[in-house]
């Protein structure tokens, strides 16, 4: 792993771990760690399209749910944990096992369920999957929030078609939810940064004036 990589994974790592041992008992600090390591190990061999090793996304989203969320343990396990259904041979039974039903049900959440055949499309479906889990818990979508936080963060690594993709799916889904929940510095944040990659110029000339 390069060493700039490296040392910015592990002050992330270290921050999250700081936070949250003001929060929680030693014995969920222990699962917490673990939830760390076994995602590390899961996504060792994977990068992102920047060029990091892959946990550095799973690490970025449980520093935005422990930090600027401020939530418990479980979610911010369930963000460490989120891909590792999705991307690397674990079950949710083995994520359950582990680390109990509380998290494998908000990794179960935000994991996008694979499907020969979308009733409409794969991401349409994935949300249909997470708003039928607010009504038993808001913790699972507010993880979702914060996955889509970090990929609209670093979208610039992406093909422009995939940019304006995601900016519009932003913009029309994950922007309105967080407003509903009144998250209104994570709603303004989605808001602009999909303003950047739809129209680019009329950011600019925002951004200029502010």
């Amino acid at each position: 792993m390069d060493r700039n990589y490296e040392d910015k994974i592990q002050a992330d790592v270290n921050a999250i771990f700081t936070l949250m041992e003001q929060r929680v008992d030693e014995k969920q600090m222990l699962l917490i760690h673990s939830a760390y390591e076994l995602a590390k190990f899961a996504h060792k061999d994977q990068r992102r399209k920047s060029g990091e090793p892959y946990i550095s996304h799973p690490v970025a989203v449980a520093r935005i749910v422990a930090e600027e969320m401020e939530l418990g343990a479980n979610p911010v396990m369930a963000a460490f944990l989120h891909d590792v259904i999705e991307d690397c041979p674990y079950t949710i039974d083995e994520i359950r096992e582990r680390f109990g039903d509380d998290v494998a049900f908000l990794v179960g959440v935000v994991t996008k369920q694979k499907k020969a055949k979308y009733d409409q499309s794969k991401q349409v479906d994935n949300f249909r999957q997470i708003l039928s889990s607010v009504q038993f818990d808001v913790r699972a979508i507010l993880v979702k929030l914060a996955d889509r936080l970090h990929n609209m963060r670093t979208l610039q690594y992406m093909k422009p078609e995939k940019q304006k993709e995601k900016a519009r799916e932003t913009m029309d889904i994950y922007a309105p939810i967080a407003d509903r929940l009144g998250i209104s510095k994570i709603k303004t944040e989605l808001d602009d940064l999909s303003l950047k990659y739809l129209q680019p110029e009329v950011y600019k000339e925002l951004s200029e004036k502010l």
